[in-house]
């Protein structure tokens, strides 16, 4: 019964008929199998805690025993993935991504499974809505077959599922686990033959569209499809080297269960000979329902073999340099304490697919007898900033209508502005993100406040207020930091956002025609103080530039190069680590007033400006000497004469 049950994917009851056994059997534990499926029915049922301890207690008791070798390191990695779960679980961090079921019109009481969208409104899926058998030569035979369906979707649902029309679902095979190209135009499928213990071995096919029709499938050759082997689960995607490759999972590794194989799609449609995609994703359990997004380059797949938190766990990968890096669980709620397989994520569209025997499905036989379709959202952090814009002069009472701006620090560029109705601003923020809030007020003191967002699990309104100082008549913006523009790493060229920055310090040079600036350029201290002094003066230099093209008078420009001699954060944490926050606000270029000068002073220098640009460029005769010299067949020291004479006329 506790194996009959197991097999259906009834954990509820199996588990109560194994405790029943490891209960009897807890003297002389003769039965140590029991005890691993009591262990392994009750992490399905999502008891991590008592999972863990019957894990432990099964390593024990079988360390001397060679038969259970297999199980006894199984039991190590699914005790493993207890400890994952009971941590994802308690975990009170805003979910990255929602998992919500889908209706009757695509999910009913029996299985569905393979859902991918053919374009952003079309649902491919497979179901398999009967049970019933028949007798054949005295064995079990399945009467009815699993077929592909689409559904369209008709705002925020899916109408009722339908089988695809045209050769695909005509055989008298079970057909399933469509794989549709991006032109839309082609399909590799699955059909699968039951033999008479009810074991399916399934083959990859390809149709293509003719007419807005399926037509009928053709089997692909040996390359893919192993003789004697299933061959199932196919997605097209790129191999580690970035080449088009169909994905698929088969058998035909003997001991290893169902592993992930690729085949390279030749520039004629064509296959090259399946490999396998390698110890990096495969293991000895089983790896199936590959997926992958192009956008992002990652492939996704299931697995057994994996650290999991029960059943089949979904995982995603990516290459670098032509090798699989290191699988990554995709956590709650995508994955649960049961089976979850064939997930499909598209960044483009921003959602995906998932298949679970999860509970709350539609299943009638158990709570996880069956396998229903889930839609995949990211879910939203809600951050955001508000406070109120007040005078510090007058009993803090509320500033009507001061401009209050927001921008992103790493991207160095403003973000956007807005006047604080009845003294009222508020914005909403992004997640990993440092910003800087700029309140200004004609009569008032500009105030700034620098908030980040960084390493928030949680939904948080934060709020700040904004105290304005009231300036005197005629106050002096001598010492007076106007703005700051930053730079990525190494670079001296202006980011996407620095003119915001720039055209703010023009109008004010515009407006304000008195003042001298001082353009003071810092680096963080990556590189030695030589290089960093070289590279902050080419950032005042590129800033000079822009600020000469908006008609700003050099006279009224200073170029200062500071390199890493004044940060404003640590480049570095305490214990010696890297601090990439601290760097990026090092890398800046600040525009501060250092002088005020009369109207004389203004109209001397701009005098001198003209009088240096009306005289005459002179060809200076050394360079002419220069020249001459390469040509001339003299000795070394008689050309040194020549070139000072020349020099001197």
């Amino acid at each position: 019964m506790a194996d009959g049950n197991f097999m259906l994917r009834d954990y509820v009851s199996s588990n109560s008929y194994y405790k029943k056994i490891v209960e009897l059997d807890s003297v002389k534990h003769k039965n140590l199998n029991a005890l691993y499926q009591y262990a392994l029915t009750e992490k399905y049922l999502g008891h991590y805690e008592t999972s863990r301890d019957n894990f432990q207690k099964f390593i024990k008791l079988a360390k001397d025993n060679e038969k259970f070798d297999d199980q006894r390191r199984s039991a190590g990695r699914e005790s493993q993935g207890c400890d994952l779960g009971i941590s994802l679980r308690d975990n009170k961090d805003v979910p990255e991504f929602k998992v919500t079921h889908l209706d009757e019109n695509v999910n009913q009481p029996l299985t569905e499974f393979a859902p991918t969208l053919r374009d952003g409104n079309t649902l491919y899926y497979a179901a398999w809505t009967s049970d019933r058998v028949v007798m054949v030569n005295k064995h079990e035979h399945y009467a009815d077959f699993s077929r592909i369906y689409v559904s369209q979707r008709n705002e925020n649902t899916w109408t009722k599922g339908a089988m695809i029309a045209g050769g695909v679902n005509e055989s008298s095979s079970h057909v399933g686990n469509a794989a549709i190209s991006a032109d839309g135009e082609t399909m590799y499928y699955t059909q699968c033959l039951q033999d008479d213990y009810q074991r399916m071995r399934c083959d990859i096919y390809k149709s293509k569209l003719e007419n807005n029709i399926w037509g009928a499938g053709a089997k692909l050759d040996s390359k893919v499809n192993a003789e004697g082997f299933t061959s199932t689960h196919p997605a097209l995607g790129r191999n580690e080297a970035g080449e088009d490759v169909l994905y698929f999972s088969s058998d035909r590794n003997p001991g290893k269960g169902m592993d992930l194989f690729c085949a390279k799609i030749n520039a004629d449609g064509s296959m090259s000979k399946a490999r396998s995609v390698g110890p990096a994703i495969n293991t000895k359990g089983d790896e199936i329902t590959p997926g992958y997004d192009f956008k992002t380059n990652t492939l996704y797949f299931s697995s057994n073999g994996q650290i999991n938190i029960g059943g089949a766990d979904v995982y995603k990968i990516n290459a670098s340099g032509g090798e699989w890096g290191q699988p990554q669980h995709l956590g709650m709620p995508i994955n649960s304490s049961v089976d979850d397989m064939y997930y499909s994520w598209s960044d483009f569209d921003g959602e995906g697919y998932l298949v679970s025997n999860r509970g709350g499905g539609f299943g009638t036989k158990s709570e996880t007898c069956c396998d229903d379709v889930y839609k995949v959202e990211k879910s939203r952090l809600y951050l955001a900033v508000k406070g109120f814009v007040q005078n510090m002069d007058s009993n803090m009472k509320t500033i009507d209508n001061a401009l209050v701006t927001l921008y992103s620090m790493s991207e160095g560029k403003e973000l956007k502005n807005v006047y604080a109705t009845n003294g009222k601003y508020f914005f909403d923020l992004e997640k990993e993100n440092d910003y800087q809030l700029v309140a200004r007020k004609k009569g008032f003191e500009d105030y700034m406040k620098t908030i980040s967002t960084k390493g928030k699990r949680q939904n948080d309104t934060m709020s700040f207020d904004f105290p304005l100082i009231m300036l005197p008549q005629m106050l002096s913006k001598v010492g007076e930091r106007i703005g700051t523009v930053y730079w990525e790493f190494n670079k001296d060229y202006l980011t996407d956002g620095a003119p915001d920055t720039l055209n703010r310090v023009v109008g004010f040079m515009t407006n304000n025609p008195q003042y001298v600036l001082e353009v003071g350029s810092h680096t963080d201290a990556k590189g030695t103080e030589e290089y960093n002094l070289k590279l902050a003066q080419r950032r005042s230099d590129a800033v000079l530039r822009y600020l000469a093209s908006k008609k700003i008078a050099k006279f009224r420009l200073e170029s200062k190069a500071y390199g890493e001699s004044k940060p404003v954060e640590l480049n570095e944490n305490p214990p010696g680590t890297d601090n990439p926050e601290g760097r990026t606000k090092n890398r800046r270029t600040e525009f501060v007033i250092t002088q005020e000068l009369t109207q004389q002073q203004i109209d001397d220098a701009i005098k001198a400006e003209k009088e240096a640009k009306s005289k005459p460029k002179k060809v200076a005769a050394s360079a002419m000497s220069k020249v001459e010299s390469k040509t001339t067949t003299a000795k070394p020291t008689e050309m040194k004469t020549e070139t000072k004479s020349a020099t001197k006329k």
